[in-house]
């Protein structure tokens, strides 16, 4: 049986476009991998084989065309060294980094400390000072321990006591003038009222005029500026701003001539305890850290008792005179015994007298209701 062919198949037709297309792609290749070998070849006779004091206007086109190229590729490759070092080298920098920051922060507290202590050493300075200042009057030194709520130190304790022969009484001072006085102790510490307290008053005395005042005290929280006042000046007209009020020691609490404050304005305005004085404390009440208690105290009255006695005179005798008229006759002669007895309306020889009206306040009346 005769083998029979397909029908209809069509056979393929030679490409025809394709062998000039990778004629020209290999062409181009091997072009361009000539120009690459000639440029290295160039650079490696410009670089390495040429003579350094004969250069060709060849070579310094073809030096001048590849410079550019050679600073590119030496960046690259400084970029990549540099960033393989880093990493390598970061473990190293961060601890570095971490160790500078503690150090830094050592030197920022160091440079505080040293500036507390400049401070402190300021303050003690000023201390000392007072300190001889007030020699005669025994100062001991103390440190506040504790104060009232508030912004203003118009309350507050320091570190010494009955132990420290600290007692009631005591006026309180630093380096500016005065605070206050103990009001409270205990064995080991002490409370002290300044001078700003409402409930504080003092004898004071103008140093210019020697006006003689009481100052009171008068701050809350509210105010902005510590302020005290004097009051009962006898000539308030002669006084101006600017005049330094001291202690003038007639209270019997304060030593005379501590420093109080100075008188800021004038109140001519007299309400019912006259004209005043308004008074900027010498003493920054905002802050106070060290006191010096002053233990020797201003005798008071209560201490009369364990003085000596003076002997009472005995009154000599005295003679009875005679009665010159009958008037005189019926009254009997008093005795020395009987100087202090009232007479009785039982007596026959005194005339009952009419006792006067006692005049009714406004405050019985309001005490009897």
């Amino acid at each position: 049986m005769p083998n029979k062919k397909p029908q209809n198949v069509k056979k393929r037709a030679p490409s025809q476009g394709r062998n000039p297309r990778r004629r020209t792609q290999t062409l181009r290749r091997v072009l361009i991998s000539l120009a690459i070998i000639v440029a290295v070849a160039a650079t490696v006779f410009l670089l390495v084989l040429r003579n350094e004091s004969q250069i060709s206007i060849a070579e310094n086109g073809i030096g001048s065309l590849l410079s550019p190229i050679q600073n590119v590729f030496s960046s690259a490759t400084s970029g990549i060294r540099n960033f393989v070092t880093n990493w390598r080298n970061y473990d190293a920098l961060e601890a570095e980094n971490a160790q500078l920051a503690r150090e830094n922060q050592q030197l920022s507290l160091q440079l505080e400390s040293a500036e507390e202590a400049r401070i402190e050493n300021e303050r003690l300075t000023a201390l000392l000072d007072a300190q001889d200042l007030y020699e005669p009057l025994d100062p001991i030194y103390a440190k506040v321990i504790a104060r009232d709520a508030g912004q203003w130190f118009s309350t507050f304790s320091i570190n010494r006591g009955q132990a420290h022969g600290v007692s009631t009484g005591m006026a309180v001072v630093n380096g500016d003038g005065l605070i206050g006085r103990v009001y409270e102790t205990g064995l080991n510490y002490a409370k002290v009222l300044t001078i700003i307290d409402p409930r504080s008053s003092l004898g004071c005395l103008v140093q210019r005029t020697r006006d003689n005042g009481i100052l009171r005290g008068g701050i809350s929280d509210a105010d902005d500026e510590a302020q005290c006042y004097v009051y009962y000046l006898p000539n308030v007209n002669n006084i101006m701003p600017g005049d330094e009020i001291v202690t003038s020691g007639t209270d019997q609490i304060y030593p005379k001539g501590i420093a109080v404050g100075t008188v800021t304005e004038l109140s001519l305005d007299a309400g019912s305890e006259g004209n005043y004085a308004i008074v900027t404390p010498s003493v920054d009440f905002l802050h106070i850290e060290e006191v010096l208690v002053l233990r020797d105290v201003v005798e008071t009255d209560s201490g009369s008792d364990n003085l000596t006695a003076v002997p009472t005179a005995t009154p000599a005798p005295t003679a009875t005179p005679a009665p010159t008229s009958e008037v005189e006759a019926t009254v009997a002669p008093q005795t020395t015994e009987d100087y202090w007895s009232y007479p009785s309306a039982a007596d026959p020889t005194v005339a009952p007298q009419a006792s006067a009206a006692i005049e009714t306040l406004p405050e019985d009346e309001w005490a009897a209701g």
